[in-house]
């Protein structure tokens, strides 16, 4: 076959048609070899196209992130849980652990000069004028055997206060001392005067030993108050228990006290 020439403006044949037309003359086993390579190139990079499609679209999206009512993305939860979110609702608080129980047969009194004390159920109250101070109020029982009082003292010591008290009562008839003592273990300033005596202030005379606890202490509101009880002389813990439950259940006039821890 002749081709032109437009180099040299004229029609080449022979030897130049082989110049212009190299890949018709090459061998026939270097053209089978080199279509062999070509078909295996394309085909491994059909199978790789196909492998990355196919895993591409099957790849799942992940999910979106959870919103709070304001559209804002939600914390992502921690491990463990805290032990208080699992208590059951009606758990007992410090609050009711706090709680105060009155011995069998006491009852709580709001009194009406303002202080608050435990006295036994069902006793009677009354009080007369004062010199200094509250009332004086007595709460009696129905048989008229047992009596605690309550009054505000003036002096600036219960131990003081007691000192004078004692003296003036070893007038009393058939009075015996049993303990005059200042006690430490109260958290604020107290003492206790305990004694025998057949003549009582403001008791009948029935000619019997009556048996006393004179209890004088500093109250939470910085005033000084006497708890006493009085009751028949017969070797029993009755003016004991008086005292003692008066004591932890008193709070003074116009402040607020905790419930005693039962």
């Amino acid at each position: 076959m002749r081709v032109y020439d437009r180099e040299r403006q004229e029609w080449a044949g022979g030897r130049r048609e082989r110049l212009y037309h190299p890949d018709q003359y090459l061998d026939l086993p270097r053209q089978r070899r080199v279509l062999e390579r070509t078909g295996v190139v394309l085909a491994v990079v059909g199978v790789c196209f196909g492998v990355w499609a196919f895993a591409w679209k099957d790849e799942p999206e992940p999910p979106p992130a959870a919103t709070t009512s304001q559209g804002e993305s939600a914390p992502a939860e921690t491990g463990g849980s805290d032990p208080a979110d699992s208590a059951p609702e009606d758990s007992p608080t410090v609050a009711d652990a706090g709680s105060g129980v009155l011995p069998d047969g006491y009852e709580e009194a709001q009194d009406e000069e303002g202080f608050r004390v435990a006295v036994p159920t069902g006793w009677s109250r009354e009080s007369s004028a004062s010199q200094f101070g509250i009332d004086i109020v007595n709460y009696r029982s129905s048989d008229g055997s047992r009596r605690l009082q309550i009054f505000q003292v003036m002096e600036d010591s219960p131990y003081g206060s007691l000192q004078a008290a004692q003296t003036e009562s070893t007038k009393l008839d058939g009075y015996e001392l049993i303990e005059l003592t200042e006690i430490s273990s109260s958290p604020y300033a107290a003492a206790e005067h305990e004694y025998r005596a057949s003549e009582i202030a403001g008791e009948s005379d029935t000619g019997s030993v009556r048996h006393v606890i004179d209890h004088r202490f500093e109250a939470s509101d910085g005033n000084r108050y006497a708890l006493v009880a009085y009751g028949p002389d017969n070797a029993d813990a009755t003016e004991r228990d008086l005292v003692d439950t008066a004591v932890t259940w008193f709070c003074p006039p116009d402040t607020t006290c905790p419930t005693p821890a039962g």
